[in-house]
């Protein structure tokens, strides 16, 4: 455990909102939690409210107020760890590994709530978020014997398990709490093989063959599979949104969602395949089908984690273009990519010093937000760059 930390001089500012004069627009205030780096990567805490910029829909807005991350760190945060359907006992091991080793570093005070695909859906494991630490071991310790490899059954299209309560509360465990998260992480990065459980995934095989895209029935039946995963999540979003304070959404994912995802499908669009006499339609077509409904799922995630005051991680893919289903929806929060393969624990477990050291910044519009709009933020201080969502 650890207590949250900025690295850098300590400012504190606010701006004060004047009060409208009658007959004025009454203003409505909208807000971002922003990531401030340097050029080596390293947080950058004392920006003044004069050196950040808010544009939205290419019109600069009046900031209301500005909270430095030495402020925002005073409030304790939440932390969601989705777990969609991994395959292969490697990639499973990694994301188990990885979970545990940034449990035993979150800091005092947050609270945490584990999600996970059961047989049918999304399954709330925890009756809410807890700052016991005992608990989320225990949790964490049945992933390898509860998280199948693929979408399976029907989604009922909401969350399950455990009737999630946004005001559940609990009391720390303290140091018992952390000897359990840390042991577990120790029972994990020594287990024996296959101790993840699941199936050696075939090695070689193209995204293409895999979704075997000559198949317009099959890829039609995963688009709606996929389909019924995103109303799930969306459920949880607006579940978790009446939480307050800094709220993070870290999904691990490695499954036919993030196939569908995969570059491979939109280079498939432009190829020209052998057509059979008689055949419904070929991968070209199945392709750009694809390309359309993952686009409409991943920007229905993305605007509605931004109305609910999320930021997303995703923890899919390989790295460099192949980036997972999430991964195109967590750059749009304010959040970060990370692939599924090796070295992921050390990246992800340091990144926590990272996430919740944000700044809040808050602006004033002339009206309340009717439909998405385009956010970008600046600063004006030199290689210095700013991370958050990119739409309000």
């Amino acid at each position: 455990m650890f207590q949250r930390h900025c690295i850098g001089m300590i400012l504190g500012a606010s701006l004060l909102a004047a009060q409208p004069a009658p007959g004025a627009k009454v203003q409505t205030r909208t807000q971002a939690w922003v990531l401030a780096l340097d050029e080596r990567g390293g947080l950058v805490g004392d920006l003044k409210p004069e050196e950040i910029q808010v544009k939205v829909a290419g019109t600069v807005r009046p900031l209301v107020q500005v909270k430095t991350p030495a402020q925002t760190a005073e409030a304790a945060q939440s932390w969601v760890l989705v777990f969609e359907p991994i395959r292969d006992p490697g990639y499973r091991a990694t994301a188990f590994v990885a979970a545990a080793d940034f449990l035993s570093k979150v800091p005092d005070g947050d609270r945490v709530l584990i999600v996970a695909r059961g047989k049918d859906s999304l399954e709330a494991l925890m009756p809410g978020f807890s700052l016991r630490r005992a608990l989320w071991a225990e949790t964490l310790a049945e992933l390898p014997d509860f998280l199948p490899e693929t979408f399976v059954g029907v989604s009922k299209e909401s969350l399950q398990g455990q009737a999630f309560q946004a005001a559940f509360t609990d009391a720390s465990d303290g140091p018992a709490g952390q000897e359990a998260v840390t042991g577990l992480l120790a029972k994990y990065r020594a287990g024996a093989t296959g101790w993840a459980k699941g199936t050696t995934d075939i090695r070689g095989v193209r995204v293409v063959d895999r979704l075997n895209l000559d198949n317009p029935m099959l890829v039609a039946g995963m688009l709606a599979t996929v389909g019924r995963e995103t109303k799930v999540l969306l459920s949880l979003f607006d579940q978790v949104a009446a939480v307050p304070g800094q709220k993070h959404v870290v999904v691990f994912s490695r499954c036919e969602a993030d196939d569908l995802s995969s570059p491979e499908i939109r280079k498939a669009m432009s190829t020209k395949f052998k057509r059979i006499k008689g055949d419904s339609g070929g991968p070209a077509e199945a392709a750009v089908l694809i390309h359309r409904d993952m686009i409409i799922y991943q920007n229905q995630l993305k605007e509605r984690a931004v109305v609910d005051g999320l930021t997303v991680y995703s923890v899919a893919g390989t790295g460099q273009n192949v980036i997972g289903h999430l991964g195109n929806v967590a750059p749009g929060t304010g959040g970060y990519i990370f692939p599924l393969s090796s070295g992921l624990e050390l990246s992800f477990g340091q990144g926590i010093q990272l996430f919740g050291s944000r700044y809040l910044v808050q602006w004033q519009e002339d009206a309340p937000p009717a439909d998405p709009a385009e956010v970008a933020l600046s600063t004006s201080r030199k290689g210095v760059k700013l991370i958050a969502q990119a739409l309000r």
